[in-house]
């Protein structure tokens, strides 16, 4: 079976390349194309100009993916890849919601492969949520055509699968969960090395402030340090953090990952509260260096994280359950090694890529081998 497999070229951060490959390493064959139109990215950065360089770029990218004529825009592109690949291909893979490919004249099925969607980011007011009115209104209608015309819908995670079957209302046949890998190179699994669960340690990496929890573990480390004065929390990513507080390193962006890798193991625990998380896949990085993570109850953090098995949940906001939390683990090595080593089982048997890759084919043969009662609409 032959796919042409069609994808944003930056959002996912080269993630979308690792489904890709997942698959052809079970047999299929993916001609991947980037759905990219650089005269409206273009316009989008003129439009969105504001004196401070960082809100202009984030203001660029929101009118670029959110916007009801970014979604118009793309929808022509992709749909232009799709009719020169029609005739060698069996099957349109998209990985994102970010438009439509199909169109009058295009007969080939969509499998569609999605992380979040808009109502849950309406629903946890993330950064990337819709604008309200007409654009959050059309957007979120596009979507759900979207849902409707695919063959199939894949999910990385049970949040989102359960997102699209009940706000959407997609049958759930249609919707299957296939999760998503750990990947390079933290996919080298070292079984015989541990963190230092006796360092008093914890670690944070990620993009972003108030939408990952950084106010609730300031907050909450401030108070750790009372009852465990040698604590200390490293902070890694390109999010702008000027603290002054005992304790705290802020290392910045780090582009090498063996770099960062070797961070996770010069910890003791891993802790990201965030208050919204299509998949996390720093949880998943902090679990094959077999660290404890401490994350909240919202999104697909509850899917990775076990409560009191491989790590601990907090409400979003949380401090003063997030500082019980922190002190239990950093007062304990031998607990904290325990849930460290139950992470690293369950993610060597659920969260590699050769697992993922055999569900998402398997599903399709499956799937494709069977007549659609969810034709183009």
């Amino acid at each position: 079976m032959k796919l042409v497999g069609i994808s944003p070229a930056t959002i996912f951060s080269g993630f979308e390349n690792s489904f890709f490959d997942a698959i052809e390493q079970q047999g299929l064959t993916i001609d991947r194309r980037q759905v990219e139109v650089p005269w409206f990215k273009a316009w989008c950065t003129l439009t969105s100009f504001h004196p401070v360089k960082k809100l202009w770029g984030t203001r660029r990218d929101l009118h670029y993916h959110t916007t009801a004529r970014a979604f118009n825009v793309k929808s022509a592109a992709a749909q232009r890849i799709v009719a020169m690949s029609k005739d060698s291909a069996n099957a349109i893979y998209q990985v994102g919601a970010l438009w439509n490919p199909l169109s009058t004249t295009n007969e080939l099925p969509l499998i569609l492969h999605v992380d979040y969607t808009s109502l849950l980011s309406r629903k946890r007011n993330s950064e990337w949520k819709r604008k309200e009115g007409f654009e959050q209104d059309y957007w979120i209608e596009q979507e759900r055509k979207l849902y409707q015309s695919s063959a199939i819908v894949l999910t990385t995670t049970e949040n989102a699968r359960q997102s699209i079957v009940h706000d959407y209302g997609i049958p759930k046949e249609h919707v299957v969960t296939v999760g998503a890998g750990v990947s390079s190179p933290y996919d080298t699994f070292d079984e015989d090395r541990l963190p230092d669960y006796s360092s008093r340690k914890i670690l944070f990496v990620g993009k972003g402030f108030k939408g990952k929890g950084l106010d609730t573990l300031l907050d909450s480390f401030s108070e750790v340090r009372k009852v465990i004065p040698g604590a200390e929390l490293t902070f890694v990513g390109p999010t702008e953090l000027s603290v002054d507080m005992e304790g705290i390193s802020y290392l910045g962006r780090i582009a090498d990952r063996n770099q960062v890798r070797e961070l996770y193991y010069d910890h003791a625990l891993f802790v990201m509260p965030s208050r919204f998380e299509p998949l996390g896949q720093v949880f998943l990085e902090a679990m094959s260096c077999k660290l404890p993570c401490i994350g909240t109850t919202v999104d697909a953090m509850p899917e990775m994280i076990k409560h009191g098995d491989s790590g601990l949940l907090i409400e979003p906001g949380d401090s003063q359950r997030l500082t019980e939390h922190i002190i239990r683990i950093l007062g304990q090595p031998e607990l904290a090694r325990e849930m460290g080593l139950r992470g690293f089982s369950r993610l060597k048997s659920e969260y590699t890529w050769e697992v993922v890759g055999k569900k998402i084919t398997d599903t399709i043969r499956y799937k494709m081998g069977k007549p659609s009662s969810m034709g183009p609409t």
